[in-house]
């Protein structure tokens, strides 16, 4: 989905969340709601992207369960809960809250069918696991180590064949 003009949900303010929500701005997002346990942390990605990109960012608490407002577009979870070894472990989500019209993407790469793409596929959700990330991340170190463009697709087959 083309997160132009898209309402964007992201739970988790670390690197990795930091680097998703300023692509997702610069990519036209509309709205970015940065859910977190920590507001210090929250804020500061927040405050980064209202200061240097045209979305309107948001720090919401993330305690207890959460429920995902309706008319959001794009969920990303992306902290490590559920990263092995800890796969059956669950983000706070309130998964009732999930629509088939969102996309629901999880930064966690093993397993790449975390619990949370499981329960946002169940209801209906196009999902986006973590492995593309991985793969993306690859394909440049590849590049930037050795000159070679190196297949995507080749690279997730491969990942996928060790059955993590």
């Amino acid at each position: 989905m083309d997160p132009a003009g898209k309402s964007v949900v992201l739970f988790g303010a670390g690197g990795a969340a930091r680097a998703v929500a300023v692509e997702m701005a610069l990519a036209g997002a509309t709205r970015i709601t940065v859910v977190n346990r920590s507001a210090e942390r929250g804020r500061v990605v927040v405050d980064l992207l209202n200061d240097r990109t045209d979305t309107q960012a948001s720090y919401t608490s993330w305690e207890g369960t959460f429920v995902v407002p309706s008319g959001s577009d794009i969920v990303i979870h992306a902290t490590s809960v559920g990263l092995y070894p800890d796969v059956d472990a669950m983000p706070d989500i309130d998964t009732d809250s999930l629509t088939p019209e969102m996309v629901v993407a999880d930064g966690i790469h093993n397993p790449p069918l975390t619990r949370l793409i499981q329960a946002a596929k169940d209801r209906g959700c196009k999902t986006v696991d973590g492995l593309g990330m991985l793969v993306q991340q690859g394909v440049i170190g590849v590049k930037y180590w050795t000159g070679v463009d190196v297949d995507p697709h080749v690279m997730r087959q491969a990942l996928l064949d060790l059955e993590l």
